[in-house]
């Protein structure tokens, strides 16, 4: 049998693993480790059952129960793993429950005697759990950030993409988060919905997989949505390097209709409703001109007068509240993305002095 540290395996490579997640649905959807696959060996009602049984009669009535539950289900946990195997050959396959007890050990011994190698992660999600806040809370010892601030439409999203490189490390917060609090979120994530503890470890996972000490980030209220940005990590992006990003209002315009109306449904209706939020910070009036806009494709006018009436004045006091060590102001993105590759790497040099 197998074991594996997490310490061990989160440092690697993450396209030569592959975690499987044993554990109930309940227990995967709060929370698990990036990338792993769910196959439980109990649903969510036999978990309970069991809790219930070692709670009230003991450890041994609730190992009995775990193997009447589970016998039935075995030849079909043999071959969704043995498939898995042959998928990914190219992967070390990792077993976790809750925290590296039967569930795991079970089928670890079960697995390998049938032939699959496979490890068993020790201390289960729980280690990874306790990996991810210890890194947070320690963030200072292994990262630093870059800030990227600027009015809606300049790309900053766009931006950070295009410098996920092996040269630069950058990190999509806002993904991660699955930001369906702005007005237009539910356009780019539509019902979908993450946990604080799915985020932390997203966000962990990503910053071990950055191999740099030195991050670039997009500006974001301690809160994305339904999630908040841990303590540790919110005070020193707040207190990094920041930049702000300028553009023209046409090229704004053009990166708002690309980013919501690309991804919007052909009618419309998720544009319509979304518009229909913003009655409280425009007006009932502005509401409905913007959706006639919309129903006769204008969308450019739609875009411009949301950045002019309701954006800029919206963030016009966050912006102003930072000090800035670089302006950029581009014709082109890609003019943009170069200026903040040349700083990186100047700050990158600095640091490593």
């Amino acid at each position: 049998m197998i074991k594996i540290n997490v310490e061990d395996v989160i440092y690697r490579d993450s396209n030569n693993v592959l975690f499987i997640d044993l554990r109930s649905p309940y227990e995967f959807n709060e929370g698990t480790i990036p990338g792993a696959i769910n196959i439980p060996l109990f649903n969510n009602e036999e978990r309970i059952e069991i809790g219930k049984l070692y709670k009230n009669k003991g450890i041994e009535d609730a190992k009995y129960r775990g193997v009447e539950l589970t016998a039935n289900k075995l030849p079909h946990i043999y071959k969704h793993i043995l498939e898995l195997s042959k998928v990914y050959s190219d992967k070390d396959i990792i077993l976790f429950c809750a925290r590296g007890g039967l569930r795991s050990t079970s089928l670890l011994g079960f697995l390998n005697n049938l032939g699959i190698k496979v490890y068993q992660l020790v201390g289960g999600y729980k280690a990874f759990r306790k990996f991810s806040l210890d890194y947070l809370d320690n963030i200072k010892k292994h990262h630093e950030f870059l800030v990227l601030h600027g009015y809606t439409g300049v790309g900053k999203t766009k931006i950070i993409n295009m410098l996920k490189t092996e040269d630069t490390a950058a990190i999509n917060m806002v993904f991660l988060a699955k930001n369906t609090g702005s007005v237009f979120g539910n356009i780019i994530f539509p019902k979908i919905t993450i946990t604080q503890k799915m985020f932390e470890g997203l966000l962990v996972y990503e910053l071990v997989q950055c191999r740099k000490r030195l991050i670039i980030v997009e500006s974001e209220s301690k809160r994305i949505g339904a999630v908040s940005i841990p303590n540790c990590l919110y005070e020193l992006i707040v207190n990094g390097r920041h930049i702000l990003v300028n553009t023209g209002i046409e090229n704004r315009v053009a990166r708002l209709v690309e980013e919501y109306v690309g991804t919007s449904t052909l009618d419309d209706t998720a544009l319509i409703s979304s518009v229909q939020y913003l009655k409280k910070g425009i007006g009932k009036e502005n509401v409905e001109k913007y959706i006639e806009y919309i129903k006769n494709k204008k969308y450019n006018d739609v875009a411009r007068q949301l950045i002019i009436n309701y954006y800029d004045p919206l963030y016009k006091h966050s912006i102003a509240k930072y000090n800035y060590h670089l302006h950029i102001n581009y014709d082109t993105i890609e003019l943009a993305v170069k200026q903040i590759k040349k700083y990186y790497f100047e700050i990158e040099e600095e640091i490593n002095q």
